[in-house]
């Protein structure tokens, strides 16, 4: 749960003007400015994407659900987490199907970000802690506090998902971040609630030598056998975004949807070679 400064800087900088917004986050971040009228770097394009990029299929990828139903019709053979159950209104969870839940299940909010829980072995939330923490989900609007326009259209919901068991373990998570159409680079972070390790290769999986926050994995991970597939699909799913990361799991031998996520908070590199061709097309 976010803190109570955290939530009161929220409120505050959401009631700024966009850029004046952007500009305080940024700094925030990293003590410079965007330079709104020559943009050099990625993480400076990605302010002016939050500005003007009001693409339909922003709002499409940042739902939750509506982004299954999306990736359903460009990648029918990925495997997509059943939806078992969702919420329009906290009132919603006086009704809540213990009785029809599995035993493993996971919580989510459709419309922001960070808003998860699990369920295991048949220990459920009673209906006042689901209400609770939903409560406080519905209330959360990405669009304001970081300026990002494609969750400003999003019906709040909270739904409960298929839990994907992967014998105990944390799933090895690859994130594939799209530009322009194609794979730039490839994510792939390992042991995420354990023992955390973060490698990043290239589309020929060359890894590429770098620390983002969380150690490399040493010996490096070879080549997992259905890497090339994903691209494949992450590039498919590409072509309706200058800029997409496309996350997927290898789950029981079938490639799996995790998410798709439209605004990188936390970029590998800040100049990379990409100049996001719709941005540059309208003069930035």
């Amino acid at each position: 749960m976010e803190s109570l400064q955290y939530r009161l800087f929220s409120g505050i900088v959401s009631k700024l003007p966009i850029k004046l917004r952007l500009q305080l986050l940024y700094y925030r971040k990293y003590k410079k400015f965007i330079n709104y009228s020559h943009p050099k770097t990625f993480n400076e394009k990605i302010q002016l994407k939050k500005i003007h990029d009001r693409s339909e299929y922003l709002t499409i990828g940042a739902d939750k659900l509506a982004a299954k139903e999306f990736i359903k019709t460009i990648a029918p053979e990925l495997y997509i987490p059943k939806t078992l159950w969702v919420a329009k209104y906290i009132a919603d969870f006086d009704m809540f199907p213990f009785n029809k839940m599995p035993n493993d299940y996971v919580l989510k909010a459709n419309h922001t970000s960070q808003t998860i829980e699990f369920v295991r072995n048949g220990k459920h939330f009673s209906k006042q802690e689901m209400k609770a923490f939903a409560g406080r989900w519905f209330k959360k609007d990405q669009s304001g506090s970081l300026g990002e326009w494609g969750y400003q259209n999003i019906p709040p919901r909270v739904f409960a998902e298929e839990f994907l068991d992967f014998n105990g373990t944390t799933p090895d998570d690859y994130k594939l971040h799209v530009i322009d159409g194609k794979v730039e680079f490839i994510q792939l972070d390992q042991g995420r609630f354990e023992e955390h390790f973060r490698n990043h290769y290239d589309r020929d999986w060359n890894e590429l030598g770098i620390t983002v926050v969380y150690p490399r994995r040493v010996p490096v991970p070879e080549k997992p056998e259905f890497i090339d597939k994903m691209i494949e699909i992450a590039e498919r799913i590409g072509q309706h975004y200058d800029m997409v990361r496309v996350d997927l799991y290898f789950h029981n031998n079938q490639i799996t949807f995790s998410e798709l996520t439209m605004y990188l908070r936390r970029v590998l590199l800040l100049s990379l070679k990409s100049g996001m061709k719709n941005l540059v097309s309208v003069g930035f």
